[in-house]
């Protein structure tokens, strides 16, 4: 689908401006080539669409519009069985949490994690691809469809109910759809997670969040309970743990990690528990001092009442 609106990345607004002049007197030509330059139409496709609609510029973009939308239905119902094993995670911070410095107003975490799959390889590693996971991923986050009683601050989120989900540009399916027909790749939206914080008078809640060429992503929910809450106007308590809650996100996506803190059976399984690996992604003299240990020293050195990773999702793309 065209698109001339805003869109929103990152928690910013880009704008995407038409690519045209309105001057009228402009020859065939020109118009032919500002059509393929805001459409990506093939050249025979740009002027058909100026031969249907008398010139019209205006009604030539309109046509192409709903051309691509039909050419790009049929696509996508003719490559729908298709195996999609390739793809990329994306991840969105909408809020960061207390003192973050990413919409941290509201006090609240708030960030969605999704797997987008393609056919091949050299597909996932396309800009078009990799924009087209980020876009969902940031409506996802945006989305007001977390069910506020659930125990867990994540919620698996209906993949069918967010294909139906209305962006700016038509919905989330037709998003895919557009990307089908331009690639002729079928891609499908395998799963999708949405991360807010639980609601707590005492604890503090921040999200750290790590992905590893698109192949592995990590959210982190850390809870903290400071002695004092002016600790989150400070700018080395705020940068040391910064520092922090990136090593972890990393040490979650970089590890086989299935969990915080539980006992596991053999020395293997215990490579999977958080809080037993050696924290070897915040490096230095840490390196070799298990999770649980760095955390209660940080905590120690901080005066803080309770630091711990208190949840977290681990993805990695084709497998559960």
């Amino acid at each position: 689908m065209l698109r001339f609106t805003q869109a929103v990345r990152c928690g910013r607004p880009l704008t995407r401006n038409r690519l045209y002049s309105s001057i009228p007197n402009k020859s065939r030509v020109q118009l032919v080539a500002e059509l393929r330059k805001l459409s990506n139409a093939p050249i025979i496709k740009a002027r058909q669409a100026l031969d249907e609609n008398n010139g019209d510029f205006d009604a030539a973009v309109q046509w192409l519009e709903e051309d691509m939308r039909k050419s790009g239905a049929a696509k996508a119902e003719k490559v729908k069985d298709r195996a999609t094993s390739e793809g990329l995670i994306s991840i969105s911070v909408l809020e960061g949490g207390v003192g973050s410095r990413i919409r941290s107003g509201s006090g609240r975490v708030k960030a969605s994690i999704i797997e987008l799959n393609c056919e091949s390889d050299f597909v996932s590693r396309t800009e078009e691809f990799a924009r087209l996971a980020n876009d969902i991923s940031e409506i996802v986050a945006h989305s007001q469809t977390h069910q506020e009683n659930t125990s867990s601050p994540f919620t698996t989120l209906s993949v069918e109910d967010l294909l139906h989900l209305s962006h700016k540009s038509g919905t989330v399916g037709s998003l895919i759809t557009d990307l089908i027909a331009r690639i002729g790749e079928n891609i499908s939206l395998r799963r999708a997670m949405l991360l807010t914080s639980p609601t707590s008078s005492n604890t503090a809640y921040r999200v750290a969040s790590y992905l590893h060429q698109g192949r592995v992503g990590a959210l982190d929910l850390i809870s903290l309970r400071p002695s004092q809450s002016s600790l989150f106007n400070d700018d080395s308590f705020i940068g040391d743990l910064e520092k922090l809650e990136r090593a972890l996100a990393k040490q979650t996506a970089g590890f086989m990690t299935l969990g915080i803190s539980e006992k596991r059976n053999s020395e293997d399984e215990q490579e999977t528990v958080l809080y037993e690996q050696p924290f070897m992604m915040l490096g230095g003299e840490n390196a070799s001092i298990p999770v649980r240990k760095v955390l209660d020293q940080w905590q120690e050195k901080w005066g803080l009442e309770e630091l711990a990773v208190s949840n977290f999702a681990r993805w990695e793309v084709g497998r559960d």
